[in-house]
């Protein structure tokens, strides 16, 4: 409110004027600051795919290489994909009336092809689980049947003695086997099937509520319905789909209880968050995302409650954490070990990989299993002496700690399948020709290139979805995905690489995606439209 100073005869803020002001300056602070961090990180993974690709060869060893793309042909294949889309949106939304429903049976047809289409491949391209998955699954079998030597030094194996953050998803497939038989690996897999589905309809609900634009929801459906990597994974006996269907359904539980409030949105999002973080650890980064936004935006609002949610988000991860390890340690009567301390994967990620810069090499099982004999603290000694190695080298030749890091950044944002194939090659009988196909011949071919296209899509959607929205007055949860993309970015630098790491955040920029590339429809359309 504006008052007149009677001594001076100037108008001056009242208390309450200028705490509303400076409320307003922090949240656009913040609101620019994550806009222009994604605007370089978009930008950047705009440019770097349309002149170049990361591939996998079709002997399936994880050994990416680079090779150029023909720009003109990008751009062209891009613009037709917007242009069909257009031409789709344009007919659903012909009509006022029954748009609502016509979109509702567009996202039941996406949802059932997609169910068809992950449940055709699973018994199709007959993957079996080898490394990892292996082992989890060997963990989850083994408990069923009161055998828990992986959680000690008594198996050879020694898995989640090593491994503990992966208990997680050992109780998730123990559950599995135990409804469906032990070792009923198929299951799990149909479970992903399900799990492509919670993704899916997540994403299509957090579009509506990033943006009022009807036909941003249909881009999306239509970009959803075209992301076959997600697809592919359903026969990955891992976290990557169960968790990232938790992230997602947590995101969407988010921002409803941001926008609209109440107890059960609120608690909906605790459970994803948490499930979400048992499941795959590298989840964590979408918890610290929600805390972000709820303390900035305390700060920014001078409330207490946003600061109250945070605690609970983190402490129902804590609790529930807390007790799987609990339930386990009375089942098996061990104690939970701590396992190979997490900055050994800051080391490894510093180092020369097997595959590419900062990608797996051997180095945790050689730290803390060979050199260290199982010593918490004479390896994390270890990881920090090799941690200071590296930074000597890297400052002692700043080329070579760029083309490092390029690469690093590279080889695992700019693979379109982001490994859906290697990881998935390994099978336990004949698979059928169009199976084959899809590994090896033609139907490779053509998926690989639709997948390139599609990348550079969907990274030029999200760039001009910042680009347009910069300016809008917008509430710092809108920008949750984004704050999670850029967080997945930052730690998978410092840390172990990988390209199926990176398939989640990608995922999440599909609805910042769909609301970009409607806004530039509409643009380009009202642009002909004035010239006519």
């Amino acid at each position: 409110m504006v008052q007149e100073d009677s001594a001076f005869g100037l108008k001056r803020l009242d208390a309450d004027t200028l705490v509303g002001g400076q409320k307003m300056k922090l949240l656009k602070l913040a609101d620019r600051t994550v806009s222009v961090l994604g605007l370089l990180l978009f930008g950047t993974l705009t440019g770097v795919s349309l002149f170049t690709t990361v591939y996998f060869r079709t002997t399936y060893e994880e050994v990416p290489y680079q090779a150029g793309d023909i720009f003109p042909m990008v751009l062209a294949v891009c613009a037709l994909l917007v242009w069909l889309m257009y031409g789709v949106s344009a007919w659903i939304l012909k009509k006022e009336e029954g748009q609502e429903k016509r979109i509702r049976i567009l996202l039941a047809a996406v949802l059932l092809y997609a169910l068809a289409f992950t449940v055709w491949w699973v018994f199709a391209a007959k993957c079996i689980p080898v490394g990892d998955q292996a082992s989890v699954c060997k963990a989850a079998e083994g408990f069923q049947n009161g055998d828990y030597s992986m959680l000690t030094m008594d198996s050879y194996e020694r898995y989640l003695y090593i491994h503990p953050h992966q208990l997680g998803l050992t109780a998730l497939i123990e559950f599995i086997f135990a409804v469906f038989g032990n070792g009923n690996q198929i299951a799990f897999q149909l479970a992903n099937c399900l799990g492509v589905l919670v993704c899916l309809y997540s994403g299509y609900r957090i579009t509506r509520l990033l943006t009022e634009d009807r036909r941003a929801w249909i881009f999306y459906l239509l970009l959803a319905a075209a992301y076959f990597p997600l697809f592919f994974y359903v026969t990955f006996v891992y976290g990557e789909i169960p968790s990232l269907a938790c992230s997602l359904a947590a995101v969407w539980c988010f921002l409803e209880y941001r926008k609209h409030g109440g107890a059960a949105w609120f608690a909906g999002c605790c459970l994803g968050c948490a499930l979400a973080c048992l499941i795959r650890n590298n989840s964590l980064i979408l918890l610290v995302a929600f805390v972000l936004v709820l303390l900035v935006s305390a700060a920014g609002e001078r409330k207490l409650r946003p600061v109250a949610a945070a605690v609970l988000l983190v402490a129902v991860f804590f609790g529930a954490r807390f007790c799987l390890h609990t339930v386990y340690e009375q089942r098996s009567g061990e104690n939970i070990n701590t396992g190979a301390p997490m900055i050994l994967y800051v080391a490894m990620g510093m180092q020369e990989g097997e595959s590419a810069p900062g990608w797996s090499n051997g180095y945790i099982l050689h730290n803390y299993w060979g050199e260290s004999e199982f010593d918490a603290e004479a390896s994390t000694a270890m990881a920090v002496q090799d941690i200071e190695t590296s930074l000597e080298e890297f400052a002692e030749d700043p080329p070579y700690a760029f083309r490092f890091y390029l690469e690093k950044f590279t080889s695992q944002w700019n693979d379109p399948t982001y490994q859906c194939f290697v990881m998935t090659y390994t099978n336990g009988s004949a698979r059928g020709p169009v199976a084959n196909s899809m590994y090896d011949g033609k139907l490779h071919a053509l998926m690989i290139w639709f997948m390139n296209e599609y990348q550079s899509l969907v990274f030029a959607g999200a760039f001009l979805w910042l680009l347009f929205g910069f300016w809008k007055k917008k509430g710092l949860e809108a920008q949750i995905l984004l704050i999670t993309v850029i967080g997945g970015f930052l730690f998978h630098m410092i840390w172990e690489a990988k390209g199926r790491y990176i398939l989640p955040y990608f995922v999440m920029m599909l609805p910042m995606a769909a609301a970009g590339l409607a806004e530039l429809s509409l643009r380009v359309r009202n642009l002909f439209a004035a010239r006519a």
